[in-house]
């Protein structure tokens, strides 16, 4: 077995195991599953692959760098975005974009958001505070409600928290969190400040602005383990958007 076959079954199974662990962890998500179907491939390669014709082999060394470059690149955008904030603590509002929970557990990447809500509420107090996130699959309530309950254990008070609690995804966040916000500013343009996971922010940007919100970010750290699966899920997201689908 050569170096080529022994590295893609090593790689295909650290993905395999990753995305197992994960899914055990936080439950089952897009970016385990693009985890798991690359670590799957890789190791059927890896096996096969010197029984395979040299045109063949050829064809699959080119493909496979050519996803590894487009991937990596991807991941460097996404991280050049996310390394920045923009907020000036002078925002109108502040919009918090919802994380998958389990049952009505909280989970880390989205109490990351809200311990850096809270950073920021230190800052620029007292402003509205928009909860987005509807119920999905495995959620006994919705993102918006066990937001809320997370933000009001922390000391916020109750009334400056908006649910909203309808979307299904980033797109959905700030159109309805638009609506909302529209009929609280009715006499005024206003600022938001958004707070979403660093490797989300390019994608958040560019709905932002199509959605016509004039949004600030102050993004939110991600565990490193739980990085894996969140950038291969940001990289279909985004070529997704790319090609309108």
């Amino acid at each position: 077995m050569n170096r080529i076959e022994k590295s893609g079954i090593l790689a295909g199974a650290v993905f395999i195991a990753g995305a197992c662990t994960l899914s055990i962890m936080y439950g089952f998500t897009a970016g385990n599953a693009i985890a798991l179907c690359l670590g799957a491939l890789l190791i059927v390669a890896g096996i096969w692959f010197r029984k395979l014709p040299v045109g063949l082999r050829k064809a699959m060394v080119i493909i496979a760098a050519s996803g590894m470059a487009f991937f990596l690149t991807v991941t460097a955008i996404v991280i050049v975005n996310g390394c920045r904030n923009t907020v000036t603590f002078h925002e109108d509002a502040v919009l918090v974009l919802g994380c998958g929970i389990r049952g009505e557990t909280v989970l880390p990447t989205l109490q990351s958001r809200l311990d850096r809500c809270l950073e920021y509420l230190s800052r620029n107090p007292g402003i509205p505070i928009v909860a987005s996130g509807g119920q999905g699959r495995n959620e006994d309530i919705s993102e918006a409600e066990a937001m809320k309950r997370y933000l009001v254990r922390n000391g916020v008070d109750e009334t400056q928290i908006i649910m909203e609690d309808k979307s299904r995804n980033t797109k959905d966040n700030f159109r309805y969190s638009k609506l909302l916000l529209n009929n609280l500013f009715t006499e005024k343009d206003y600022t938001v400040a958004c707070i979403t996971s660093d490797y989300h922010v390019f994608r958040v940007k560019k709905i932002a602005r199509d959605e016509g919100l004039d949004v600030k970010v102050y993004n939110a750290g991600v565990k490193w383990y739980l990085r894996p699966s969140a950038y291969c899920r940001e990289a279909l997201s985004i070529c997704k958007s790319w090609f309108g689908l």
